[in-house]
């Protein structure tokens, strides 16, 4: 199995692709059937601790 890919720094990704809705990888729109969820990950944001929940598309996950 392949190592999990990095995914792109949280600053440069659309408000969509934060919120899981579009994949964080190319951007195409997701649905509960196409995504695939790539787990909670923490970031620091104004001295706090927050999380968020990127997803992607199936053509984006290695094989």
């Amino acid at each position: 199995m392949d190592a999990p890919r990095e995914l792109p720094p949280v600053v440069s990704l659309s408000d969509a692709q934060q919120r899981g809705v579009r994949c964080v990888f190319c951007g195409v729109p997701l649905s509960a059937e196409t995504a695939v969820d790539l787990g909670p990950r923490a970031i620091g944001v104004f001295e706090s601790t927050v999380h968020w929940f990127p997803r992607s598309c199936r053509k984006d996950m290695p094989m």
